[in-house]
C-alpha cells in the first residue's frame, strides 16, 4: 500500500484478524499500532522487514497484503520459538 493511501490515525482494532491482510491490519496483527508507530511508519518498517528478507507478502491485484500465516511465522522468528 502506498503511504499516500495510508491515514494518520489507525483504525478500530478487529477482534478476528483475517487469513490475508492489508499492510494497516498486519501493523495492527503485530501490534505496531500499540508501541507508538503511526499507520505510515508502520508501513515503513514493514516494508523494510519485507525488503529485507525477514517478511514474506503477497502482491495481488497491485496491493501489498500479507498472509497471516507468514506473520506469524515472522513472529516465531522473532522470539525464537
Amino acid at each position: 500500500m502506498a503511504e499516500k493511501d495510508v491515514s494518520n490515525t489507525w483504525p478500530e482494532r478487529p477482534s478476528t484478524f483475517p487469513d490475508l491482510m492489508t499492510p494497516q491490519e498486519a501493523a495492527m496483527f503485530l501490534r505496531l499500532d500499540q508501541i507508538g508507530h503511526t499507520p505510515v511508519s508502520a508501513c515503513r518498517t514493514l516494508n523494510y522487514w519485507r525488503d529485507q528478507g525477514e517478511l514474506r507478502a503477497t502482491k495481488f491485484a497491485r496491493r501489498v497484503w500479507y498472509l497471516r500465516q507468514e506473520l506469524e511465522a515472522f513472529l516465531r522468528k522473532k522470539t525464537g520459538d
